[in-house]
């Protein structure tokens, strides 16, 4: 059994710790997935929190028997997040999004080496998500994201807690703007 899947497996079982330090070891995962987009008008920040989401959401959603490892499963759910933000900014507001261009092959095997530096400042940027997301949101949000990163759509999602699609819309963009708002990244990008 990897390092990986006990640690999902202490996760499930109540060790919030353990989606920490898999957080913590996949960060530069991100960060390459991340610089490997341009997007026009946006942060390079707003990447990186869409791609620590997606981290988050494959620790949570990883079924521990599959074939397929983690960090194959974890930088397929990292890049289609980043590719579905790009997609949505061409139907929603968000017109940066839409703006994206891929500047490098994205190269699935290999993690970016970090420095004990860039280690020390993605555990500080790993503990403020994890302390966003169970600490800022509301349940309902909570909720929301949860459902949303589950796959359901928007739809569903509306239906399950007996709103329209515009408030979904509207609570994931909240959603968004919290993390965005308490993340503090480096100026390492």
């Amino acid at each position: 059994m990897s390092d990986d899947i006990v640690l999902i497996e202490k996760f499930r079982g109540g060790d919030k710790r353990a989606a920490e330090i898999l957080m913590e070891n996949y960060k530069g995962a991100v960060n390459k997935i991340a610089r490997a987009f341009y997007i026009k008008g946006a942060d390079r920040d707003d990447v990186v929190q869409e791609g620590m989401i997606a981290l988050y959401n494959a620790v949570v959603t990883y079924n521990t028997q599959s074939k397929i490892a983690f960090s194959t499963y974890a930088n397929e759910c990292i890049k289609n997040r980043i590719l579905d933000c790009i997609r949505s900014g061409n139907r929603l507001k968000n017109k940066a999004l839409s703006d994206s261009l891929p500047i490098t092959s994205l190269d699935e095997g290999k993690v970016a080496m970090l420095s004990p530096e860039e280690i020390a400042i993605s555990a500080e940027e790993v503990d403020n998500l994890k302390s966003i997301i169970d600490e800022k949101l509301t349940k309902e949000e909570s909720k929301i994201l949860d459902m949303y990163y589950e796959g359901n759509s928007y739809a569903q999602i509306a239906e399950a807690i007996g709103k329209n699609t515009k408030f979904v819309d509207n609570t994931l963009q909240k959603i968004r703007k919290k993390i965005k708002a308490n993340l503090t990244y480096s100026d390492q990008y």
